[in-house]
């Protein structure tokens, strides 16, 4: 198993090396750049933060501006924070200004493990405006085929270069 698709996390002091490919089947594939994108935010938060130090899941705290669905699995698959009540929202309009806008809502991240805490937006462009435009299309047009593949050539496109790209290079810290 390649590890950078892993992140390690310890459940009631129970180590636990938790796979992309658990996230993917836990979520699916129809939000996957997003729960992707949620994957690689807290394994780089994670490493940022605590090092080489497995943290505890019931330490971890997850915001943000964007609140796509695969995002969300991704972080309560890792962290379980959506069920243990610590998973927010930010309203859009409290996100900084310069964090891209994403399908709906900001790009914008904040991933905290106990009293620290790293604030991160995507740099503009890592989603590009065509993904935002077509899944904008997508959520408030009549889905054509034609759409629906094209919408999902794209969603697994942007999986892809989220997956394969060091992540540390499309972030801007806050």
């Amino acid at each position: 198993m390649d590890m950078n698709d892993v992140v390690c996390i310890k459940d009631h002091g129970v180590e636990l090396k938790i796979p992309l490919d658990a996230c993917i089947l836990y979520h699916g594939r129809d939000s996957i750049g997003g729960m992707v994108l949620g994957f690689r935010l807290i394994q780089w938060a994670l490493k940022d933060i605590c090092g080489d130090v497995i943290p505890e899941r019931e330490d971890i705290t997850f915001k943000t501006a964007f609140p796509g669905p695969g995002l969300r699995d991704a972080v309560e698959m890792v962290t379980r924070a959506v069920t243990r009540g610590a998973y927010f929202i930010i309203d859009e309009k409290n996100a900084p200004q310069e964090s891209p806008e994403g399908v709906y809502g900001r790009l914008y991240f904040e991933i905290f493990v106990g009293n620290q805490s790293r604030k991160v937006s995507l740099v503009p462009g890592a989603v590009n405006d065509e993904f935002i435009q077509t899944g904008r299309r997508a959520k408030t047009e009549e889905l054509t085929p034609e759409l629906i593949d094209y919408w999902t050539e794209l969603k697994e496109k942007l999986a892809k270069n989220l997956k394969d790209v060091d992540i540390i290079n499309i972030l801007q810290l806050h």
